[in-house]
């Protein structure tokens, strides 16, 4: 059952295939609650009670009465992405990352869209990424923070692309962790793969994107979920970055200045041209698979206190995550 404000968040920001008028972009959405109580306090109301009660005056009023009033359509788009296993989560819902309110502000997404174990989204892990064309060396050290990763016990998140990302999330699949897949392409479309409705369907994958579930792939969906990988993540390790393009590059250096969590980089062989530079910028060097577990046990604990050590997880092989 959705609640209120998760239904007038849902109703403000989701997208329908055919648009009355444009949905709030995040900004404008956490800019509007700035200025009611809660979003459900919205609800029923027509322009000239907008106006009145929230002073919410001229075509935003206009245009928010025209986005409540799309219950009916929303109803069915929101039946349509429950029969195909995707969850839309609110910030006012459980499982929402409590970490994108913190660390991204008002630069969190008010709709994340999910397939899987979605209490994984609340366990922050241990992000891999860096460039899509990558050298044996990099994808050789990918593949091993991920099995790393897996045998503390700790989420793997990246995000789905080909290179540094998928090869992170296949080698923590086939150890036997968990994998957050943080999406810049169309999740429905995800979906339709076997082998990522297996991975779903044992419980320990999720994929999320904070886009329309149909949306297809854009740079620039790319630049903007790079943030959610570094918020989610407890430590984010940047395996082989470009100099000053590219999205790697961005979202560390994005990450380093504007605080979205810790960034660490690899600094040995297959790493990346840009790989001292982001050092240069605060990034954690690292340098082996003990350093890169020591910082991660500096921050990610267990409740108890006690540090955790690396174990075997899947004695039985698993099939990738991708092909």
């Amino acid at each position: 059952m959705v609640n209120e404000d998760s239904l007038a968040t849902i109703l403000l920001v989701g997208r329908l295939r055919e648009e009355p008028v444009e949905p709030l972009k995040a900004s404008e959405f956490w800019s509007l609650c700035n200025r009611v109580a809660k979003p459900s306090a919205l609800l029923g109301l027509g322009v000239e009670q907008l106006a009145a009660e929230h002073g919410l005056a001229g075509d935003l009023a206009v245009r928010i009465a025209t986005l409540l009033d799309r219950a009916m359509g929303m109803a069915l788009e929101l039946e349509h992405l429950d029969q195909t296993g995707i969850s839309t989560l609110t910030p006012f819902e459980d499982h929402y990352p409590r970490r994108f309110i913190d660390l991204l502000g008002a630069t969190a997404p008010a709709l994340l869209y999910a397939a899987g174990a979605v209490e994984s989204l609340d366990e922050p892990g241990v992000g891999v990424v860096g460039s899509r064309d990558v050298s044996p060396e990099g994808a050789d050290l990918a593949a091993a923070a991920a099995k790393l990763t897996a045998r503390l016990g700790l989420p793997v998140v990246s995000g789905g692309a080909r290179g540094i990302d998928q090869t992170a999330m296949n080698a923590a699949f086939q150890a036997g962790g968990s994998v957050v897949g943080v999406l810049a392409e169309s999740l429905a479309r995800k979906l339709r793969s076997a082998d990522v409705r297996r991975a779903i369907y044992e419980g320990c994958t999720v994929m999320c994107t904070p886009y329309s579930p149909e949306a297809p792939f854009s740079v620039g969906n790319a630049m903007g979920r790079n943030k959610l990988i570094y918020a989610l993540s407890d430590l984010t390790l940047v395996v082989a970055a470009d100099v000053g393009t590219g999205g790697t590059w961005a979202g560390a250096t994005e990450t380093l200045k504007r605080g979205f969590g810790r960034v660490a980089v690899w600094r040995g062989a297959g790493e990346g041209p840009g790989n001292a530079l982001l050092e240069d910028r605060g990034a954690v060097p690292i340098t082996s698979l003990d350093e890169l577990q020591a910082t991660v046990l500096g921050r990610a604990r267990p409740a108890s206190g006690e540090t955790r050590r690396a174990e075997p997880v899947s004695p039985t092989p698993q099939p990738a995550l991708f092909d």
